[in-house]
Formats: C-alpha cells, sequence, structure tokens
C-alpha cells in the first residue's frame, strides 16, 4: 500500500513538472561544426547582438550590444574594445530589454512571452548535451550526458569536438508564471491559482473546464493568461 502510494505521489509531482516542459531533439554528427549545425547563428538566442538596456535591482542601468547565450545560459555584450563577455552577477540585475525583447533574472534567467506589470509568462531554454561514440559499421551508441558542454564546445564554434563523436543536442523549453514580486513559479494549473485572488479561482476553474488548455504549449499558456488577466 505505501508503495502504491509513494508511486501515485510521484506520477502526480512528474506530471505537473513536465506539463510546463516541451523538448525538441537535434543531433549533430561528428566532424560537423556543433555551433553552425545546431543553427544559422550558433547557440545564441538571437541572429546578432541587438542594442538593449540593463536594469539593476538598485535602480541603475548601462546600455550596450546584447544576446543571451543558450549553451552557458547568460547574457553576452559586446565591449568598447570589440570583445564577447559575460555579464557579471546577473543575481544584481532585475531585467534586460534586448531590441524588442525582454528578460529578466530570478533563479536564471527568463525570457517574457507575455508580459503584465500583475503577472507574466516566461520561458527558460536548456540546452543539454548527450554524445555518442561511433562503433563497428558507423553504428552511433550513447555514452552519456556531458555536464560541461563548454570543455567540449570551445569560443561557440565546437572546433574542440572529437572527431568520431555525434551529439545529441536536446533543448527544453520550460514555463513559468513570474509575478511582480518577482516569484516564479512553474506554469502549471496549480501555480496560476497560487498567484491568483481566492475570488478568482471558481472563475478559472469552469474556464478551465470549457477550453482545453495543454501547459506544454506557449499558446495555450498565453489564451489562459490572458483571460486570468482580464479578469484580476
Amino acid at each position: 500500500m505505501k508503495k502504491l502510494l509513494l508511486s501515485l505521489i510521484l506520477l502526480l509531482f512528474c506530471t505537473g513538472y513536465l506539463a510546463a516542459q516541451n523538448r525538441e531533439i537535434i543531433r549533430i554528427k561528428a566532424g560537423q561544426d556543433a555551433a553552425s549545425s545546431f543553427s544559422t547563428h550558433g547557440f545564441y538566442r538571437f541572429p546578432v547582438f541587438s542594442d538593449g538596456v540593463v536594469v539593476f535591482k538598485n535602480g541603475s542601468q548601462t546600455t550596450g550590444k546584447f544576446n543571451y547565450h543558450l549553451l552557458n545560459q547568460e547574457v553576452q555584450f559586446i565591449s568598447s574594445s570589440g570583445d564577447t563577455l559575460a555579464l557579471a552577477d546577473p543575481l544584481s540585475i532585475n531585467h534586460i530589454t534586448m531590441d524588442s525583447n525582454l528578460f529578466y533574472y530570478a533563479e536564471g534567467y527568463h525570457e517574457v512571452l507575455l508580459n503584465h506589470e500583475s503577472l507574466k509568462l516566461t520561458r527558460k531554454i536548456r540546452l543539454d548535451i548527450k554524445s555518442e561514440k561511433i562503433g563497428a559499421y558507423g553504428q552511433a551508441s550513447p555514452s552519456g550526458s556531458i555536464r560541461t558542454p563548454n570543455k567540449l564546445i570551445l569560443a561557440n564554434t565546437g572546433k574542440d569536438l572529437t572527431i568520431n563523436q555525434d551529439m545529441i543536442v536536446q533543448k527544453e523549453y520550460t514555463y513559468f508564471w513570474l509575478d511582480k514580486y518577482s516569484t516564479v513559479l512553474k506554469a502549471t494549473k496549480g501555480n496560476l491559482l497560487r498567484m491568483l485572488s481566492p475570488d478568482k479561482k471558481r472563475d478559472i476553474e469552469d474556464y478551465l473546464k470549457k477550453n482545453k488548455i495543454d501547459f506544454s504549449k506557449e499558446g495555450d499558456l498565453k489564451k489562459l493568461l490572458r483571460y486570468s488577466l482580464a479578469i484580476m
């Protein structure tokens, strides 16, 4: 009985966790440049570094040209000498604008998908890289996760990649609710209800009964949040 109860608890936890996630698999063949094989602009979120503003928690600001590096999970900028550097002390950052894109820092960088002062829908993108050894007859065999990808991929080029080795890049999207107090919770039904006033919970429950919402789909989450904001 205890084992059955534990299994049910784990199932419910995993279901709630995966509901706010989505995945994409990219395979990079041995000998290929890792960054250019991943995308036309390498491991960066955007094709180019764009003008932006960093707003710190103490109210100060700084401007520059910025981009988000997916593999390193850091915001980078072009220095006055032309070098590419990472922003230091991200804990001091409130938010960053890059062209028309908005990022908040709350337990990591969050890209804002739907912005409202009271409640935001955000997304984190995480890359998990696994290597595959090429065995007999050219067949690939998994050889485990690479937990320190920067030792494998240097300077965002992949030129340090072992020649006879394939890579699998798992691009994982996780969605979150972010409120005006910088409280961040995974984008699930339960967490949304926690962030709304008690008198609005019945409205949300009724809405979800009438509308099928997939919590792993960005479009559905935007639709739900827009309705939630409309009744706040």
